[in-house]
């Protein structure tokens, strides 16, 4: 299946001499974007690689936020950075102008260890082809503490969505309404971290918002099934399980569940990992992970990440396929806080024993590439689904005329 590009027409990489636009005294350019207090254990891992390969050395380029607009056109221009590091949905964007180098022969000629256990291959293929290789993966876990479901006589992590609801329930109703059971971001914008359990609901009931049918999409959810997931969600607040105030917020990491968390009012959560590792520096209390509801199953949970391209223009192809190696090698995690994107390298990591829930449940989540070659975007679905959701929350709609407006408006886009 064919990807849509976002990118500008034209972005045809010309065969120029020049990579690395930026590097300084030779050295070839390795450019990310994550913030520099989440990378530092990235500099290890390539202050190591240039010790053993002076003939190769790699400068890190830090470039944040993530702009994949500017790569495409340095990149078309015959300079950028030789590596790159990509989200997982720039990578179609960037190979179908084909700014970045085909790996299969790579991929074939020199396979870093755990190549054939990637994670996410689907979002770094194209046209049959690899483009970029999977190399970090991330998801959301459940976040809770364990002293409060110990004081309601609770022994175990909800196993799916129904538990997960009547352990929230059986928290609040036993401590009085002190303690919310179950606390998440349900703000209405198109950002709103609400999206995420959304999807989860519905995927581990056997739907999804649209699907493809070949080229052709329609859309995955019927009006039962929609209804039910906002008859879900909404119970949390008519219940009092989730506080009112959590209609106006959009981030996992807001301190105002990080307090909540902190001070008891709240039991369990949901995050990624490093908002989780913020939450956890900053809680008095324990806290631990553990899948989400449902987050064995295959399938039935989302996963995020980071690839590693190399620049159609990179004048030697073969050397960055070497540094890519490295950073593939449980090597570099041991110093860099990521998750690798190979389950085989998974096993490899020592990890905090309070993120076992993020490597439990990595092997069985998939990405967003079941959304992602549709007529209407990602950021449009989440904008729809928060908005007619959080509709619902505040008393302004009905479960089934909110199912109505986003399966209407999702048949008339994908019609159009």
């Amino acid at each position: 299946m064919r990807r849509r590009t976002v990118l500008a027409a034209g972005l045809l990489a010309a065969p120029l001499s020049a990579c690395s636009g930026g590097d300084t005294d030779g050295d070839r350019v390795f450019r990310q974007f994550d913030p520099a207090d989440q990378a530092a254990g990235l500099v290890e891992a390539i202050d190591a690689w240039n010790a053993e390969h002076p003939d190769y050395r790699v400068t890190m380029e830090t470039l944040s936020p993530n702009n994949p607009q500017q790569f495409a056109r340095e990149a078309n221009a015959g300079s950028g950075p030789d590596i790159a590091q990509l989200a997982f949905t720039d990578v179609s964007f960037m190979a179908e102008p084909r700014i970045l180098t085909p790996l299969d022969d790579l991929l074939t000629g020199s396979p870093p260890q755990g190549a054939d256990e990637l994670l996410a291959t689907d979002m770094t293929t194209y046209d049959g082809s690899m483009w970029a290789i999977p190399w970090t993966a991330d998801t959301m876990a459940l976040v809770y503490r364990p002293d409060l479901l110990e004081r309601a006589g609770i022994d175990r992590t909800p196993q799916d969505w129904e538990e997960l609801a009547e352990t929230a329930a059986r928290i609040t109703e036993d401590s009085d309404g002190e303690i919310h059971g179950f606390v998440f971001a349900a703000g209405a914008q198109f950002s709103s971290a609400q999206w995420f359990p959304i999807n989860y609901h519905l995927w581990a009931h056997g739907a999804q918002l649209i699907d493809a049918d070949g080229d052709l999409w329609r859309v995955g959810v019927d009006p039962e099934q929609l209804t039910a997931t906002i008859d879900y969600f909404a119970a949390f607040f008519t219940e009092g399980i989730t506080p009112t105030a959590m209609q106006a917020v959009t981030d996992y990491g807001d301190p105002s569940i990080i307090g909540a968390l902190d001070d008891g009012s709240c039991a369990m959560t949901f995050m990624p990992p490093a908002a989780f590792r913020t939450a956890r520096d900053s809680v008095e209390a324990e806290l631990l992970t553990a899948p989400m509801p449902a987050g064995l199953e295959d399938g039935a949970t989302h996963l995020g990440g980071r690839a590693l391209g190399i620049n159609a223009n990179c004048q030697e192809p073969e050397a960055a396929w070497e540094f890519v190696t490295h950073l593939l090698s449980p090597e570099t995690f041991r110093t860099y806080p990521q998750y690798p994107a190979s389950a085989g390298t998974l096993t490899q990591v020592d990890v905090d024993p309070s993120e076992q829930g993020f490597i439990d449940q990595l092997p069985h989540a998939r990405s967003f590439a079941r959304y992602a070659d549709a007529p209407i975007t990602i950021a449009a679905l989440q904008e729809l689904v928060n908005q007619q959701f959080s509709a619902v929350y505040s008393g302004q709609a009905e479960p089934a005329q909110a199912a109505d407006r986003i399966i209407t408006r999702l048949a008339d886009e994908l019609e159009e």
